[in-house]
């Protein structure tokens, strides 16, 4: 592809929109693999707590539901950045890859952003903001995609319940304007987003007690795109034999719910981005993350009990969260035992 920038499927203000990439946003081809680029929220000493963490499992699918190849365990992210996942096909097999599956890792990671080369050079991509659209636990995060003026939500996975999502799939060519033959000008993109997010193949969400998702739900190859109607499920290897699964489930007992006790977010997130509030944060049931400030509309969200305050300023002076000292003031008493062990600077002019 001779284009500078590939347009894919996006969220934009709540609605269906168009995220452009550009050729630094993937990996360069190999020979016989697929190379799989995952971007992940900003964690440093004072960033996303548990945001960067274990990359994880990718096995791939071809679009007859074949099993390509699988990468377990491909090693860790450096949070707020990128690793590339190189998964080897079958008999160095150059056929495209145009299902992934993604299974998490013992540590939750909030993703991004994924992106695909193929061995042929084809590139795609997928972002964060469809976890959040489709009724996944997400946050906002601080990653820019050169080309977009908006920054994507990320969707949290994690294989030890401490996040519902336990992996995903996505059907690549269905997030690619190009190869939907979808034109930005069409008027049905409520039944898009409907589309991709409750029609199975081209993005589907594991959640626990699946906690190694293996398999995909697939487009019967006897229906059209857009007009398909009949699916089936592909299988991949397991990443462990029975024995070892069973070892490795005494160190993770199951729950019958979803249980975010495990992330222990000791850290706060000032922000000035107008496209992020307090208030969509606090009111959104799947949001899970550290407490928020956003110093755009001047709102306070506390994310361990979701209630939202306002910033203290000349005129509000209790009852409110206070920049200076990075605590809510209540009845005139700072409501946090003890401060926050870390503070991520996400407003406009400061280098993280």
């Amino acid at each position: 592809m001779a284009a500078s920038f590939f347009k894919f499927f996006g969220v934009v203000q709540g609605g269906l929109g168009v995220i452009q990439f550009g050729k630094e946003n993937f990996a360069k081809p190999n020979a016989g693999q697929s190379t799989i680029r995952i971007a992940v929220g900003l964690d440093v000493d004072g960033g996303l707590s548990n945001a960067g963490g274990k990359l994880p499992d990718v096995r791939l699918f071809n679009e007859a539901g074949d099993f390509l190849g699988i990468e377990v365990d491909p090693g860790t992210v450096e949070s707020g950045g990128f690793a590339d996942i190189n998964v080897t096909h079958a008999g160095d097999s150059t056929q495209q890859a145009t299902y992934a599956l993604f299974s998490a890792n013992d540590d939750a990671i909030c993703i991004a952003y994924a992106a695909i080369t193929w061995p042929g050079g084809d590139t795609y991509s997928w972002i964060g903001d469809w976890g959040h659209k489709c009724g996944g636990s997400w946050y906002y995060s601080n990653y820019f995609i050169s080309g977009n003026p908006d920054k994507p939500d990320c969707l949290w996975i994690d294989k030890n319940n401490d996040s519902p999502q336990t992996g995903f799939q996505v059907h690549w060519p269905e997030f690619s304007i190009e190869d939907s033959g979808y034109t930005e000008e069409s008027d049905d993109k409520d039944e898009k987003i409907d589309y991709l997010c409750n029609a199975g193949p081209p993005f589907k969400m594991h959640v626990h007690p699946d906690e190694d998702p293996n398999s995909i739900t697939l487009w019967s190859l006897s229906s059209q795109r857009s007009a398909a109607t009949e699916t089936g499920t592909s299988y991949g290897p397991s990443k462990h034999p029975k024995s070892a699964r069973f070892q490795h489930d005494r160190h993770h007992p199951r729950s019958n719910g979803t249980d975010h006790s495990g992330l222990h977010f000791k850290r706060l997130v000032m922000d000035d981005n107008p496209k992020h509030t307090g208030r969509d944060l606090c009111e959104n049931p799947m949001s899970l993350g550290p407490d928020y400030v956003s110093v755009y509309d001047w709102s306070f969200c506390r994310m361990s009990d979701k209630t939202l305050w306002p910033v203290c300023r000349s005129d509000v002076t209790d009852d409110c969260f206070n920049t200076d000292l990075k605590q809510l003031i209540v009845g005139g008493v700072a409501a946090r035992g003890s401060p926050y062990e870390s503070v991520l600077d996400w407003t406009s002019g400061h280098k993280a």
